[in-house]
């Protein structure tokens, strides 16, 4: 929570800094435009319950922590054979008038049930899944060990969501032709997930599947640059649910759990006209 809470002050202290400026307005219409942008993300879950279900088992986890996996090294972020390896954001937007535009985009995230947190079971697991863990199960306390479960979204959790967006002009500095805006959305659609996952010591890195879906809310600054170029930074909120993980490809076994996430991007990017002059 702390993080949480200096994102927000830093945003809140940009809005004040130039929000109760006079505005001026640039005279570059982005009706009919385009954009697009690149970025990195970092994301946060609230807890889940997680329930299994196949042929020889039928039980729930709850209360399970997770959390993000961000790549280490710099390089990797700026190496074009291995920038969509981290957790990254791409979009792809259209202005339906100065200030509304629709945006279809991936948030690529990613997802790791932290392992060896003491959690609760309840349900059935038989001999043949497993000796170690068979029997019946409510609400007893448990030790989430690699023997039990290995979970995880890492390739990922991406959201790919249809938004719409309404940004508001702050100020504009005609000599440094920067502009300031704040942005607003909604949107979701679908949870895409590539989940690998051994449930009682059994399943594998499975094939990419449309596992549920997502309702987002985002808001956040944005700095152009002579009405093209531009940077933004993002917060995301949202709700996942995902009825259909894979255990085991099309196998009967499945997961399911539902989560809440608040989600922290920044991005680079890029205005443009189709068959007209982006003065």
């Amino acid at each position: 929570m702390y993080k949480y809470r200096l994102y927000l002050i830093g945003v809140l202290l940009f809005f004040s800094i130039f929000a109760f400026g006079q505005e001026q307005k640039s005279n570059e219409s982005k009706k009919n435009s385009f954009f697009i942008f690149w970025g990195y993300n970092r994301s946060y879950y609230s807890k889940t319950n997680l329930h299994f279900n196949g042929p020889n088992y039928d039980f729930t986890l709850y209360n399970l922590k997770a959390k993000d996996r961000p790549s280490q090294r710099v390089l990797t972020y700026i190496n074009p054979s291995t920038i969509t390896v981290p957790q990254y954001n791409f979009r792809f937007g259209y202005f339906l008038t100065n200030r509304i535009s629709i945006s279809m985009g991936i948030d690529h995230m990613k997802y790791v049930i932290n392992p060896n947190q003491e959690t609760l079971i309840s349900g059935v697991i038989t001999a043949n899944a497993s000796d170690t863990y068979a029997g019946t199960y409510l609400n007893q306390p448990i030790l989430l060990d690699r023997d039990l479960l290995e979970f995880e979204h890492t390739d990922g959790f991406n959201l790919i969501t249809l938004d719409l967006e309404y940004l508001q002009p702050i100020k504009s500095f005609k000599k440094t032709k920067i502009s300031t805006f704040w942005n607003f959305g909604i949107g979701g659609i679908w949870v895409a997930t590539k989940t690998n996952v051994k449930v009682l010591k059994d399943g594998l890195d499975n094939d990419f599947h449309i596992a549920g879906y997502s309702l987002v809310g985002k808001t956040g600054p944005r700095i152009e640059y002579n009405n093209r170029f531009f940077i933004l930074s993002e917060i995301k909120g949202g709700y996942a649910s995902l009825p259909s993980v894979l255990v085991k490809n099309s196998a009967p076994e499945l997961g399911d759990h539902n989560l809440s996430f608040i989600e922290f991007y920044i991005a680079i990017g890029v205005n443009f006209k189709i068959g007209n002059k982006h003065s």
